[in-house]
């Protein structure tokens, strides 16, 4: 067996076209950048790994950045020796160093789990091969069009469904009756994402209609910060209160607001927690507290399928979240996820990642790239 020595890297910065959504009213359309790292291993093995970045104005180029500052510390190392890798990672003074670290680790997973024949969740512990996926929509122009958007989703074959209002809250709380009074009596899993834009009274007021329509959780409420407004208004809800997931992408503060029972749900994305090799140590302390961890995965194709590789080697979160409609972050992947008849979604079978991209697709949007060699 090949030690699988990493020979060279190769860094891209991907500004796909396409149509640009946003998920609040208070901020501007995203420029959603691909940032894609491809590893080549000393036997010609390929591994890759690729989150997504999302800016106002322009593509990015501080993650970009700080992956370029962090591959030199993965050039000439093996896929088998991921630990110690992750911690030499972790260790390093490169800003944004949480993001290249889940960006090199997942690349590294990809690589060790193709040169061992096998998906990731299965060199993981596969938990089960398949789990349901919700809806999560973009910022809408009006409440019709968010209740056109879900009897699509819903046609589409969802069988749960995310909604990110204006986060305004009195336009909000007069979305949420409407949905409510059009939907009534359909077995939907239903959500709320705030993006953080409430204060505690009216976080408390629309997390009660929430709970008394039966919805499953209420993301994000709060500032993911306010762990003492968060331990008060999970103490004062049914409804499942979760944090969104991104300001916060640290093991120690997810242990903490688990420990205080701030959050009812940990959030976290595979690319900003440190990878599998982070994200499993989440995966684990969140079942430790009892807990069941509602993993983040909106993004390009290469991001969803980290996130869904977590999900299932790992039997304690409910839904993939799918930003949806999903077309436009599909581009330049040979393999695509998309939910069944039964509004599941499972990976390709390939090993690693299981995706394959379309270099000569992805071309045209390359406005940053930088190589390293040994």
């Amino acid at each position: 067996m090949t030690d699988g020595t990493v020979a060279r890297i190769e860094l891209f910065g991907i500004g796909p076209d396409g149509h640009r959504v946003t998920w609040s009213a208070r901020l501007g359309p995203m420029y959603e950048a691909m940032i894609v790292a491809r590893l080549t291993l000393a036997d010609g093995t390929e591994a890759v790994a690729g989150l997504t970045a999302y800016t106002e104005h322009e593509f990015d180029r501080t993650t970009f950045d700080a992956a370029a500052l962090m591959a030199p510390f993965v050039l000439g190392r093996a896929v088998f020796d991921i630990p110690r890798i992750y911690q030499d990672m972790r260790g390093r003074y490169v800003p944004l160093g949480h993001l290249a670290t889940s960006l090199f680790d997942i690349a590294l997973h990809d690589g060790k789990a193709k040169l061992l024949g096998v998906p990731i969740y299965r060199m993981l512990g596969a938990a089960r091969d398949r789990i349901r996926a919700y809806a999560s929509s973009p910022l809408l122009g009006s409440d019709d069009e968010y209740i056109a958007y879900c009897e699509d989703m819903l046609a589409r074959g969802y069988r749960a469904i995310k909604v990110h209002p204006y986060c305004d809250f009195a336009p909000d709380l007069r979305l949420v009756h409407r949905l409510i009074e059009r939907f009534e009596g359909r077995q939907i899993g239903w959500s709320l994402d705030s993006d953080g834009n409430y204060d505690f009274g009216q976080a408390l007021r629309i997390g009660r209609v929430l709970d008394a329509a039966g919805w499953e959780f209420l993301e994000a409420p709060l500032p993911d910060s306010d762990l003492s407004g968060y331990r008060a208004l999970a103490e004062a809800l049914d409804i499942d209160v979760i944090c969104g997931g991104n300001a916060l992408p640290d093991l120690r503060i997810i242990r903490l607001a688990l420990e205080m029972g701030a959050w009812d749900r940990s959030r976290f994305d595979v690319t900003g927690i440190g990878g599998f090799t982070g994200a499993c140590a989440g995966m684990a302390m969140t079942a430790a507290h009892n807990r069941k961890c509602e993993v983040q995965s909106w993004g390009y194709t290469l991001t969803q399928a980290a996130n869904l590789h977590l999900m299932l080697a790992y039997s304690n979160c409910d839904y993939f979240e799918q930003a949806a409609p999903f077309e436009k972050y599909e581009v330049g992947a040979r393999q695509v996820i998309r939910p069944d008849a039964d509004g599941c979604v499972s990976p390709s079978g390939l090993p690693g990642l299981g995706i394959e991209l379309d270099w000569d697709a992805l071309a045209p949007f390359v406005y940053a790239r930088r190589e390293f060699s040994a």
